[in-house]
């Protein structure tokens, strides 16, 4: 197992991707903490970690809330004594709409969730990391913080800056020994269950949308001493969309 004795944060684990970054973890051996603002979700992938075997604990956290992470890391400590990973997963689109039409308390929640959360849960739980002398941070950006997505402008500005958050946050904590990487997920179907065949599409070279636990293996990878020697990276775990020219150009594809 490549994750055993590893304690381990996932944030918005409740459901989806961060729900299914839960359970790989939890199956390579690491307890998991699971944060999450919704209590009957976290409370129900809780059991289902536990029922399946492994240990997890649930913390109902609001991430926009500094308080709430300041409770998850000290329960997280109190109980586990240590934290060796933080996925920076909970995430919230937001209301969608034209550029000048965005409410001020619409930009600040989705900024506050997006971007200002991943920098106060990497903080307090890497200062953890830096008196132990060492940690692993995962945040999971977005490919629309590359390509934007139209009338989504909050939330696109919030990925993008996750992964400038990434490359610094990595540059400062490299010499506690903690690595710092992100995850940029294309399209993923985050309801079908486990290993349901994705829909096709032709926006991705790989012909199909993404699911969960293509995500978690990704994170699992990051996670491990697999990559012991990758920080400050992103990872687009997307079938090709970025690169996608046939999309871009509009190239007829080969039969």
């Amino acid at each position: 197992m490549r994750l055993k004795e590893k304690v381990a944060i996932v944030t918005g684990s409740g459901s989806g991707i961060g729900r299914t970054i839960a359970r790989q973890f939890v199956e390579e051996g690491a307890s998991v903490v699971i944060a999450e603002q919704d209590e009957q979700s976290g409370r129900r992938v809780h059991d289902e970690l536990q029922s399946a075997g492994g240990t997890a604990i649930f913390i109902r956290t609001d991430v926009s809330r500094r308080p709430d992470v300041e409770l998850l890391v000290d329960e997280t400590v109190r109980r586990f004594g240590r934290i060796d990973i933080l996925v920076n997963n909970a995430a919230v689109l937001g209301e969608n709409g034209h550029f000048l039409e965005i409410s001020q308390a619409v930009w600040d929640h989705v900024v506050s969730v997006n971007q200002t959360a991943v920098f106060v849960c990497s903080q307090l739980a890497g200062r953890v990391m830096a008196k132990a002398g060492r940690g692993n941070i995962i945040n999971i950006s977005s490919i629309n913080g590359i390509v934007p997505l139209p009338r989504c402008a909050a939330y696109v500005t919030a990925k993008s800056a996750v992964e400038s958050l990434t490359r610094i946050a990595a540059n400062d904590l490299a010499p506690y020994n903690i690595r710092v990487n992100t995850i940029a997920p294309g399209p993923i179907e985050t309801r079908p269950p486990h290993l349901e065949s994705p829909r096709p599409t032709d926006d991705t070279l790989l012909g199909r949308n993404g699911l969960p636990y293509e995500i978690a293996a990704a994170a699992v990878f990051l996670a491990s001493d697999e990559s012991s020697f990758i920080t400050g990276e992103r990872i687009a775990v997307d079938g090709g969309m970025l690169v996608n020219g046939y999309r871009i150009y509009g190239v007829e594809r080969p039969e």
